[in-house]
């Protein structure tokens, strides 16, 4: 039994150290991609459409928004969107900071212990924010695209419903998985006391 354990330690120690560059490398791309959005913000055009128009139309475009960027955004939805990019790449730097220290806890072989237990709090109190954010959004997309006055065409409700499932499905696995962390974490204290 004991060299099996310390093989699955092991194990994990090595798939460990794999996470834990990866990690690194996302946090190093997000700082990147920050840092060179409001370059790319400024080779787009100057136009008149504004938050409104853009989150009305948003709703309804398929071809990736290159059709509304093409015609030209406004000083103002410039500023909207340096500043939405800012706040979702700190949210994802952040999270991947914490999973980056929730996995280094495993390579250290505490998988069950209250620090790791609290990283993986931290991160999903941030995603659940970075979730919130993102759906928020979407509403009012779907929102603006039936009533703001400019608007053509109606966004169709069904993929907002169908990410909102998306969404919840994947908040329920991670409370399943930080539960299972936090019993672990009271198994191993209990059989520490028992020692």
């Amino acid at each position: 039994m004991q060299v099996q354990k310390h093989a699955r330690i092991a194990s994990i120690r090595k798939l460990s150290k794999y996470f834990i560059y990866l990690a690194v490398l996302s946090m190093i791309f997000i700082v990147l991609g920050t840092l060179l959005f409001p370059f790319v913000l400024a080779k787009i055009p100057s136009g008149d459409l504004t938050i409104a128009g853009y989150l009305a139309k948003a709703a309804t475009v398929d071809d990736g928004l290159s059709s509304l960027l093409a015609s030209g955004i406004s000083t103002q939805l410039k500023i909207a969107a340096a500043m939405a990019a800012f706040f979702f790449s700190a949210l994802l730097f952040m999270i991947i900071g914490h999973l980056k220290n929730l996995i280094t806890c495993f390579y250290k072989g505490e998988i069950f212990n209250r620090q790791a237990v609290f990283h993986a709090k931290k991160a999903f109190n941030l995603k659940l924010l970075l979730v919130s954010a993102k759906l928020v959004l979407d509403f009012l997309c779907l929102i603006f695209s039936y009533f703001y006055p400019g608007s053509n065409s109606r966004g169709d409700i069904g993929p907002f419903i169908g990410g909102v499932l998306d969404q919840l499905a994947l908040i329920a696995f991670f409370l399943l998985l930080i539960w299972s962390l936090e019993i672990g974490v009271d198994l191993n204290e209990e059989a520490e006391l028992t020692i």
